[in-house]
């Protein structure tokens, strides 16, 4: 059985695996293993994801295959840009293809249009052309480029928007 469904506090250190794992695939060709490491281990600390759990403007999903967490997503609301934003959208390789990342893009888009925005913004970085490529696809359009930081590795971040 597959799903996509809201995301619960039990569901945190799923979601920490699902991070580690997913970036050794995507970004393990360009930023090494003690970098991601590091990031992995400020970002995605089980202390931080309660709090963003917590917090009023940020959400998330789950995608389910057979009641385990394959891939998550989650969003935030810029208050002060009035932005909403897809911060993470993760599916673990052996489960790419089955549409749970399309998937969670809606549900992140449907949260999305309960602040009555017409678009969705991300971010993704330039080395990673298989995401790049599949964004497209769903519709987004690049028009940035900002550096990003992870560990002591810069990476050109490509920022772009979806219509809704």
């Amino acid at each position: 059985m597959m799903e996509v469904r809201h995301w619960r506090r039990s569901d945190l250190p799923s979601i920490q695996q699902v991070a580690w794992d997913t970036w050794a695939d995507a970004y393990g060709s360009f930023v090494p293993e003690e970098d991601r490491q590091e990031f992995h281990d400020s970002y995605y600390a089980l202390q931080k994801l309660q709090n963003l759990y917590d917090s009023k403007v940020v959400d998330g999903c789950v995608a389910v295959v057979d009641q385990s967490i394959v891939g998550y997503s989650k969003t935030y609301w810029n208050q002060q840009d009035l932005q909403f934003f897809i911060t993470s959208l993760y599916v673990l390789p052996a489960y790419q293809k089955l549409k749970l990342g399309k998937l969670m893009m809606e549900y992140g888009i449907n949260i999305a249009r309960n602040y009555k925005v017409d678009r969705v913004w991300l971010g993704v970085m330039v080395d990673n052309l298989p995401a790049i490529e599949w964004y497209h696809r769903q519709g987004f359009v690049f028009e940035e480029s900002k550096p990003f930081t992870i560990g002591k590795t810069i990476i050109e971040h490509l920022y772009g928007y979806k219509l809704i």
